[in-house]
């Protein structure tokens, strides 16, 4: 493969030596470009479409949240890698909701596991690509989903979010609850569901595994977190390997609810349409899966169970 047939990286750090091993570990597989600034960063992006960027997050004048949110809107195909050596819950809600990040990877990385993630974003920035479609669509400006939607669920311990949801969407969008992850999956084979809001946790176990289980077996649905009681690590955790599209933090908010969860049925509706896609969201495995016999592994089977319901729903 020629230079120029390579797929185009874009490194951006304010340490030298940082692009420096950039350049030396994948030069051999890709075009490397580098830039020591967010600044710098714009300016390629404006010269060249690139296939992938993978941005430190703390550098002076433009952290790499506003990097990947301006690059989102310049370059919307190019897959978005965030570094960071440190646990900024607000940065990490941030990259979530408006730079739309791939992975988080850690400070200091490894090698090989960059290496990986870099391979799988290529592949599906170039997916991405060949459906030629752009995958942010507009800005999260739509005040209600159009009717006809697939159904939201919610699931939370508290059973006055779903009806409070619901009020908020109003009589365009259907609105189910579940309180357990047993009633979740029950729900999701009685409905055709397009979007889960789901709270970190439901009866004290963290949803993670449920979220990556489903958007592995069914990337076309779209998970939003609505949680009081986030953390960094879990936020981290929900994006590697659930891909979650927004997070957002009670008590319920109007106006940020229906924009949200409106954005999320689009969303859903463009995965649906495009297989294509669903590179762009494909889940790490789990660090440490559940133990085999316990019951949750009963519980993620019947999700993938759940793939000829939703093929005769899509007939």
């Amino acid at each position: 493969m020629s230079d120029t047939d390579k797929p185009k990286v874009l490194f951006v750090d304010d340490e030298p030596r940082v692009l420096t091993s950039m350049r030396m570990l994948f030069r051999n597989a890709y075009q490397v470009l580098l830039a020591e600034s967010g600044v710098a960063a714009l300016g390629v992006l404006q010269a060249q479409a690139v296939d992938v960027i993978v941005s430190d997050q703390r550098m002076p004048g433009m952290t790499g949240i506003d990097l990947l949110r301006r690059a989102r809107d310049l370059q919307p195909n190019a897959m978005r890698i965030l570094l960071t050596g440190y646990s900024d819950l607000n940065a990490i809600i941030g990259s979530i909701n408006e730079g739309e990040i791939f992975r988080f990877v850690n400070k200091p990385w490894i090698n090989d596991d960059l290496g990986g993630t870099l391979a799988r974003a290529v592949a599906a920035a170039r997916a991405s690509a060949a459906a030629d479609t752009p995958t942010s669509g507009s800005r999260d400006t739509a005040p209600a989903a159009a009717a006809g939607a697939p159904t939201v669920l919610v699931l939370d311990d508290d059973p006055a979010v779903a009806p409070r949801l619901q009020t908020i969407l109003g009589t365009e969008v259907r609105v189910v609850g579940a309180g357990s992850m047993a009633t979740a999956i029950e729900q999701m084979e009685q409905h055709d569901i397009g979007v889960v809001v789901s709270d970190t946790r439901v009866q004290s176990h963290p949803v993670v595994s449920l979220l990556g289980t489903l958007k592995q077996h069914h990337p076309e649905m779209v998970s939003v977190i609505l949680t009081e009681r986030a953390d960094a690590g879990a936020a981290i955790e929900l994006i590697n390997q659930g891909q979650i599209y927004r997070f957002i933090t009670k008590p319920l908010n109007e106006s940020q609810c229906k924009i949200t969860v409106s954005s999320a049925l689009r969303h859903h509706q463009r995965l649906a349409a495009a297989p294509q896609l669903h590179q762009r969201y494909e889940v790490s495995a789990p660090a440490t899966p559940p133990p085999v016999g316990s019951p949750a592994v009963g519980l993620l089977d019947r999700i993938k169970g759940l793939r000829d319901r939703v093929k005769r729903w899509g007939s």
